[in-house]
């Protein structure tokens, strides 16, 4: 599936868009591209 994984670097919110199996997946997905951000959040994108 397609999820939207909202990140936190340096006082700024900004959005990466990956594919993964599940929720967890992704947030390791959007870690691995952004090592130093914090997730916020992670949604299914329709």
């Amino acid at each position: 599936m397609k999820c939207e994984v909202q990140l936190y670097v340096a006082g700024q919110v900004f959005t990466e868009t990956v594919h993964a199996v599940d929720y967890q997946e992704a947030r390791q997905v959007a870690l691995a591209r952004n090592p130093n951000a914090r997730v916020i959040s992670v949604n299914k994108k329709f």
